[in-house]
C-alpha cells in the first residue's frame, strides 16, 4: 500500500468504508478515518481520527484492509479512464458529469461526460493493479549465473 491510497477495513468491529493510507517520514502506516480514534500522526490526510498498524500493514483489531475499489460512482480527480488502449484523466467530477483529460495531454480538458455516457461509449476504469510476478529459484539463478544452491532468501 502507499501513502494517500484509499481503503476499507473494519476497526474493532467497526466497518470503514472511507479511509486513506499515511505513512509518517518514518515509515509507520496509519488508517486515516472518522470513526475509530486511536493513535496519532501528524498528517491525517484531512480525516478526524488516525489508527497505527505494523509495517507490514497489520494492526490491533484491524481486519479486511484492503485497498478501495473503483467504480464509477465514486471516480477521483487523477483517476484514469481507458477507451480502446487510450487512457484519459479524471480533471473533475461535479454532480453527475466526470471531466475528462485528452488522451496525449493529461492537463488539457476534452468534455465532460456523465458515467452513463461513457460506460455506453466503452470506457473502462483502469485499476491500480500491479502484475504479479511468479519466479523459481532456478530462473534466479540462471539469471545470476549461479547454482541455485547458493541462493538464500532474507
Amino acid at each position: 500500500m502507499k501513502h494517500n491510497q484509499k481503503v476499507t477495513c473494519e476497526i474493532s468491529g467497526t466497518k470503514i468504508t472511507d479511509a486513506r493510507i499515511s505513512i509518517d517520514k518514518d515509515g509507520t502506516p496509519y488508517i486515516c478515518q472518522n470513526e475509530q480514534l486511536g493513535a496519532h500522526t501528524n498528517n491525517k490526510l484531512g480525516y478526524k481520527y488516525s489508527w497505527m498498524l505494523n509495517k507490514d500493514f497489520t494492526g490491533e483489531n484491524v481486519t479486511n484492509l484492503r485497498p478501495f475499489e473503483k467504480d464509477w460512482d465514486n471516480l477521483q480527480i487523477g483517476d484514469e479512464v481507458e477507451l480502446q488502449h487510450e487512457k484519459r484523466t479524471v480533471l473533475g467530477v461535479c454532480g453527475r458529469v466526470i471531466f475528462l483529460s485528452l488522451v496525449d495531454d493529461k492537463d488539457q480538458y476534452s468534455g465532460g461526460y456523465t458515467k452513463d455516457e461513457l460506460i455506453e461509449d466503452g470506457f473502462t476504469i483502469v485499476r491500480d493493479t500491479q502484475p504479479i510476478i511468479e519466479i523459481s529459484l532456478q530462473e534466479i539463478a540462471d539469471l545470476k549465473g549461479v547454482d541455485v544452491k547458493s541462493i538464500k532468501i532474507i
